[in-house]
């Protein structure tokens, strides 16, 4: 499979590879060595090699992937981030798929990989990705409907900076509620990955966001409200409410992201803007106050009435009904 050997003895060559990859076991660990999965690499990128050859090539990537998750680290030694995402938009069917495909198996084995928090940060600058992913979620195969809404959900769940950039989309969550009716099996285990991947987040907000808060409350008040940020270089947790606000709009969402333990740190972090450290701030967290009297209200109108009655009046805030 080196680069100058004869096409067609390559071509036999990577179908052997493709093959042997398919059945996984000891076979394939032979061959997650960087100098195959260098080839491969080589060939999948080579724009002289016959789209059969180039499909084969990135076919076997994904084999040797799946079987041995550590050399996702090798086969992105060789193509780039940017690369495989363009490729969404630009490539395709069965490039779609092959880009997929590494994408979601090199965020679950994220530890693997050197940086790739930087790099999926990176992700962000490419204007074409979130339209592309969209585009496949509305149009594309079943295949790429289900593999488009993983990858959505594990960039969503590796940095919240994702999150307003895919669930303050209107046409995304209308798209993803329009999938609930699909009886395609593959598409529904999709689904139900990614509503229970995105709904796993919003305690995770809600508690930064109460700990930001606790933390201005104990000295540093004078900070402006930019200080209600997500730490690890993470976009502001206050723009992040508009994201659980949409999530709540949804038909798909809302009742996965309701439970009385989000009840209750809406409730606490109701308590905590109201409390008297606020009143010199309060021009900056109002409008925050007035989103949290509006979720709260959402919930209360989606779960049974005399529960949340009930948890308001236990934690003395019942005259926020």
């Amino acid at each position: 499979m080196r680069k100058g050997e004869d096409d067609v003895t390559q071509l036999y060559a990577l179908r052997t590879i493709e093959n042997i990859c398919s059945q996984g076991g000891d076979w394939t660990s032979r061959f997650a060595c960087q100098d195959v999965i260098g080839n491969l690499c080589y060939i999948y990128k080579a724009t002289g090699k016959q789209e059969s050859t180039r499909l084969i090539a990135g076919s076997c990537l994904v084999r040797l992937a799946r079987f041995n998750p550590p050399s996702i680290q090798f086969v992105f030694e060789k193509l780039s981030f940017k690369d495989t995402v363009s490729v969404l938009v630009k490539g395709s069917s069965r490039e779609q798929q092959i880009s997929l495909n590494l994408l979601n198996m090199a965020i679950l084995s994220s530890h693997t990989i050197t940086n790739i928090g930087r790099h999926l940060v990176s992700l962000v600058e490419e204007k074409i990705l979130v339209p592309g992913l969209l585009s496949l979620i509305e149009q594309g195969s079943e295949v790429l409907r289900g593999k488009s809404l993983v990858f959505v959900a594990l960039i969503c769940k590796n940095s919240r900076r994702w999150l307003p950039h895919f669930l303050c989309n209107a046409k995304l969550l209308s798209a993803v509620d329009r999938l609930v009716k699909e009886k395609d099996a593959f598409i529904q285990h999709c689904m139900e990955a990614f509503v229970q991947l995105v709904a796993s987040t919003v305690p995770g907000i809600l508690e930064t966001v109460s700990g930001d808060i606790l933390q201005m409350m104990g000295g540093k008040r004078h900070r402006p409200i930019s200080a209600l940020t997500g730490r690890n270089n993470t976009k502001s947790t206050a723009q992040l409410f508009p994201v659980i606000l949409h999530l709540l709009g949804s038909s798909s969402f809302k009742h996965r992201v309701i439970s009385s333990h989000v009840l209750l740190q809406l409730a606490n972090l109701i308590k905590l803007l109201e409390a008297p450290f606020q009143v010199h701030v309060v021009y900056q967290t109002g409008w925050v106050l007035l989103y949290m009297h509006v979720f709260m209200f959402i919930c209360l109108g989606a779960i049974s009435l005399s529960n949340g009655v009930s948890l308001m009046h236990d934690l003395g805030s019942t005259r926020n009904l």
